[in-house]
């Protein structure tokens, strides 16, 4: 038997025993026989012939309630976009006679349910209550199914507001999944490989007649440059499955073993389990009658590290009720012992499907439509404590959806990992998706601080650069404000920078900073002061630095405050974050990087000797950026002023000794609906990874051809190559962060951004 995945379909003939007794008022001949065919299609299940029969209809006949229904159930009976039902549903309320039509509104509660749309789902459902004939027993099993969906409203509410934001899910592809059913993703511990079954249309293959879909197959998926593609290759679909592992009917993967040295696939109602060795897999063996004792086996499995304990699932006389799931001891002899049936923390009266274990053996996920589901199988964990399994939990949104949800594997670091799922706006009927549970940094983050001097109780006027010490590349260089030695500067989050400070009458500093990850914007701060002291008569630099690496919201008000050290209090009428950042600083004197990790507090001791070399390009004149208009490399108006003063300056005596550095620049904006048509129109395979790769390829171009139209201009003005050096850097090193903390366009920064930036240097003698 299959391993079925069932749609969650009810009252089916309540609707056409409607449909079937319908009057065909108001019907020409053509519509009258159309009708006749759309009805026979959608009785015989072939949908999308009904849905086109019926939007040919509907344009003769656009107000008429009963056509509009039954297309809404041309799509809502359909394995894809289902939600397409919606607008059909609301068209035949609106213009149905009244209470006319009263199973309408269940099924336009159920659409409303599989987008989410928890509270229009649960108010459609009350009004449907209206017309529910308590007194009989259909009445009182129809009530019952009524408040079960109720209640997965209502958990669907629940679980929104907790929605986990640093998951990132997504359709792993058009090149896996199609209009059929892929589902149950086997992770391969080597490469970056998955095995999954799929009941794709091919030539030649042959239909299950209990669902006229076709039978299962085992595929072999691999990850090139970030996309999934299918492996044909037969000698590399050696290293992973067994050779003429398909037969011609069912055959579906089922795990792999810790090791990856045993797969375990069904066939004829059974789990099967084939050994790697000697480079080669070997002959699939049955599993004893204690694993395969179900007549009507529909397996998933899931086996311990150690190989010894396999959990199951199977429909068994002494289970809970519908399939539930089970484990078995491996014995001495290799065999496998009498099952025993999880407790009622795991198994419901309802259906209990695909275990996984974790990697340490301590956390069992599986797929259940019982204990607190947002509607049919949600994913559940339980943890084992003490020798026995804890209550179940539902693991949430995004992993959970109002549709099916099922087959979720995780890595042994809990990061990344597959799900299979039905829900909207999939490439059909099942797909699978992957998952990573770590959050996806943010491009760019901000490090706001201050520099000063504790003894003098003065703001320094500083030049501070940031250098990523992986790539051992400046990324920013700033000038503090003389008024309040205040500073802000673009970094990156999860990098390790060396933070440099220069100042008149000052040694320099150097000092080591790493952002946190971080997955929303707010601004980091750090704030460094300088003194002198005097040791054996030497004088000696000491500069401390707090780094406040984290969100200022997580300090709270009864945080500790003050110490009584100083806090550096300069005024300026232009600081809009004066108040707040003074409040701020004073709560960090009490701050350790036990009560709060990401703050540090570093010393760093230099001697001062009896000479400060003054920075010889201190005094040098420096050129404003000039900016451009979205996506253009044109030189506006506005900009030319500025131009005019580069090539004056260049063209003196002393600016022919500097080389001029013309550095361009983009912003990051993003359209990822543009970029969805674009792939379309070009017959491209679409994945967010994919344009985000094309934006950056797209905007490095572009800051090219700024900084070439600025030499150009330059050039024709009279100054001459060799005093003129490009560079070009996209949107690798913007001025401001490209996007709001919501992840919107943030269009006035982007504008700022839109640039190109001049820096001069002394030219080599030759």
């Amino acid at each position: 038997m299959k391993r079925s995945i069932s749609a969650k379909l009810i009252l089916l003939p309540i609707c056409f025993c409607s449909i079937t007794t319908i009057s065909l008022y108001s019907q020409n001949s053509n519509v009258k026989k159309t009708h006749r065919k759309a009805i026979e299609a959608l009785y015989n299940e072939r949908y999308e012939d009904a849905q086109n029969l019926y939007k040919s209809i509907l344009n003769s006949e656009p107000t008429n309630s009963r056509y509009n229904l039954e297309a809404g159930l041309s799509y809502y009976f359909s394995a894809f976009e289902r939600e397409k039902s919606i607008p059909y549903f609301e068209a035949a309320l609106q213009h149905s006679t009244k209470d006319t039509i009263p199973e309408l509104k269940y099924y336009l509660a159920k659409s409303y349910q599989l987008i989410g749309d928890y509270e229009k789902s649960n108010k459609t459902f009350n009004d449907f209550n209206y017309f529910i004939d308590f007194p009989k027993k259909s009445g009182k099993l129809l009530k019952s199914d009524i408040d079960r969906e109720v209640n997965y409203n209502n958990n669907g509410i629940k679980y929104t507001l907790e929605e986990n934001k640093n998951v990132t899910l997504e359709n792993i592809g058009s090149n896996v999944n199609t209009k059929d059913r892929e589902y149950a993703a086997v992770s391969h511990h080597s490469d970056n490989v998955i095995v999954f079954t799929s009941r794709r249309k091919f030539k030649g293959n042959k239909l299950d007649k209990g669902d006229l879909l076709p039978y299962e197959d085992i595929y072999v998926a691999k990850k090139s440059n970030e996309n999934w593609v299918l492996v044909t290759d037969k000698n590399e679909l050696k290293k992973y499955i067994p050779e003429n592992v398909n037969t011609k009917k069912h055959d579906a993967s089922i795990t792999y073993s810790i090791d990856g040295k045993s797969i375990y696939t069904y066939k004829k109602d059974a789990v099967w389990q084939s050994v790697f060795e000697n480079g080669t897999w070997g002959t699939l063996n049955r599993l004893n009658k204690n694993v395969n004792t179900s007549k009507f086996n529909v397996p998933s499995v899931s086996i311990t590290p150690d190989g010894n304990t396999l959990f199951f699932v199977a429909t068994k006389k002494d289970g809970i009720g519908g399939k539930d799931i089970y484990k078995s001891i491996k014995q001495s002899n290799g065999e496998w012992d009498t099952p025993t049936l999880l407790n009622t923390n795991i198994n419901t009266k309802e259906d209990e499907d695909a275990p996984f274990l974790s990697t340490d053996g301590k956390t069992l996920y599986f797929s259940s439509r019982g204990h607190s589901s947002i509607g049919g199988y949600d994913i559940f964990k339980s943890e084992l404590t003490n020798g026995e399994w804890g209550q179940a939990t539902n693991i949430g949104i995004p992993f959970n959806s109002p549709s099916d949800d099922i087959f979720y594997v995780i890595d042994e670091k809990n990061e990344n990992g597959f799900l299979s799922t039905d829900r909207i706006g999939g490439n059909g009927s099942f797909d699978i998706y992957g998952f990573i549970t770590k959050c996806k940094n943010i491009d760019n983050t901000e490090i706001r601080g201050i520099v000063y001097d504790s003894k003098l109780k003065t703001p320094i006027k500083a030049t501070l650069t940031l250098t990523n010490k992986k790539t051992n590349s400046e990324e920013a260089t700033v000038n503090t404000l003389t008024s309040n030695g205040k500073f802000l500067i673009v970094a990156k989050p999860e990098t390790v920078y060396s933070l440099s400070m220069k100042a008149d009458g000052y040694s320099s500093h150097t000092v080591e900073i790493t952002t946190p990850p971080q997955c929303e914007y707010y601004q980091l701060f750090s704030e460094l002061s300088l003194d002198k002291v005097e040791i054996e008569g030497a004088t000696y630099q000491v500069a401390t630095i707090r780094n406040s690496l984290f969100n200022r919201a997580d300090i709270n008000s009864t945080q500790p405050t003050n110490d009584g050290s100083y806090i550096p209090d300069f005024k300026d009428e232009n600081d809009n974050q004066y108040s707040e950042d003074m409040a701020f600083m004073q709560k960090t004197r009490k701050l350790t990087p036990e009560n709060q990790p990401n703050f540090y507090l570093l010393k760093d001791t230099v001697k001062i000797e009896d000479f400060i070399a003054s920075n010889p390009e201190k005094d040098l004149i420096s050129f404003e950026p000039i900016y451009f208009d979205f996506d253009k490399s044109n030189i506006t108006k506005a900009s030319k002023s500025e131009l005019e003063k580069i090539s004056s300056y260049l063209k003196s005596p002393e600016g022919k000794e500097y080389l001029l550095t013309i550095t361009g620049h983009s912003d990051g904006k993003r359209d990822y609906e543009m970029s969805k048509k674009l792939f379309k129109n070009k017959k491209m395979e679409y994945s967010k990874d994919a344009a985000e790769n094309r934006s950056k390829d797209y905007n490095l171009k572009l800051s090219e051809f700024r900084a070439q139209q600025v030499s150009k201009y330059l050039t024709q003005k009279g100054i001459k190559n060799s005093q003129i050096s490009i560079e070009f850097i996209g949107e690798n090193q913007p001025a401001f962060p490209n996007f709001n903390s919501d992840g919107s366009n943030n269009l006035e920064n982007q504008s700022k951004n839109r640039r190109v930036t001049f820096k001069l240097t002394k030219q080599k003698e030759i």
